[in-house]
Formats: C-alpha cells, sequence, structure tokens
C-alpha cells in the first residue's frame, strides 16, 4: 500500500468526519492474502478522525479480527453481505445466519422490486450474481442456481424463485 497514508491525510485535514479504508489495492484485486488490515491500523494511528476498516469481513470472527488488529471500533462490509444477507447483525449481535428460507423471501422480493424497472437483462443477471454469491454459505442456492441458470427471462427466474 505504498502512499496509501497520503490520502487519508489529506481527507483528514480538508474536512472529513470519518474514513473508510479498505486493506487492499486495485492491483491487489479479491485475493484474500492480499489483506493488509496491519496498513489500515497504521492508518488509524495517525488520523484523529475515526477509521473505518473495510475488506474480509465474512462473519462475526473475521470482523473481530479486523478490529483487533487494525484498532478501529468499526467495520464495513461488502461482498459479505450478499453472502449472508444478515451479516450486519451477524457481526453486531453475533446472531446466526439467517435461515434458508428467509433468504429466498429476499429473494422473491428482491425480484419483485427489480423487475419494476427492468429491461429484459439486468435482472437476470444480478439475480444469478446474488446467487453465485449466495451459493458460498447456502448449499440450497445452488440447487437454485442451476435452476435459473439457463433461463433468460425475468418472468422464468421469478417463476423458479416463486416455486421454493
Amino acid at each position: 500500500m505504498n502512499g496509501a497514508l497520503k490520502s487519508p491525510t489529506r481527507c483528514s485535514r480538508r474536512g472529513a468526519s470519518e474514513l473508510v479504508v479498505h486493506g487492499r489495492t486495485k492491483e491487489d484485486g479479491y485475493k484474500a492474502e492480499r489483506i493488509n488490515w496491519q496498513a489500515i491500523g497504521e492508518i488509524r494511528q495517525r488520523l484523529t478522525i475515526p477509521v473505518v476498516a473495510n475488506g474480509e469481513i465474512w462473519d462475526w470472527q473475521s470482523a473481530q479480527d479486523c478490529m483487533a488488529v487494525t484498532g478501529c471500533d468499526s467495520v464495513m462490509i461488502g461482498r459479505g453481505a450478499l453472502n449472508v444477507p444478515n451479516l450486519s447483525r451477524v457481526i453486531k449481535y453475533n446472531e446466526p445466519r439467517m435461515p434458508w428460507p428467509q433468504v429466498v423471501q429476499l429473494l422473491q422480493k428482491y425480484t419483485r422490486l427489480e423487475k419494476q424497472g427492468d429491461t429484459g437483462l439486468y435482472h437476470v443477471a444480478r439475480i444469478k450474481q446474488w446467487l453465485g454469491y449466495l451459493r458460498k454459505e447456502y448449499t440450497e442456492a445452488l440447487t437454485l442456481f442451476n435452476e435459473i441458470r439457463a433461463l433468460q427471462t425475468s418472468a422464468e427466474i421469478a417463476a423458479a424463485i416463486g416455486r421454493y
């Protein structure tokens, strides 16, 4: 994270009241082993504003580990929330992940809401992408993903999800 301290310091001096720092660079991509929580901690130590740590937060334990390494009081979640829809509550209250039937209800609600402005392709791609993330935490998502992966329309996908 060469030069990683310049921008946060500049943001703080120019009036930022809080800063979210991700522990990887663009060049690092999504490689888990490249996460650098120590660098976030170094940035936090140099700033007087609150720093929120981000990167590789997948569950309660990874959030605790990140806060321990960085010294940050809070974390921001990203892709992990696509894997576990109630990840914020899992982290904050150490709750169990949402049961699969509730995830299906969310998928159904998303399908209804997304169809309102759908042009035909966006919803199809997004729901498949979301199921791709859900498969990492819910084995049941693989069955649904396999059922819809060849479907081409929002109506077909809504019908398939509606059967669950």
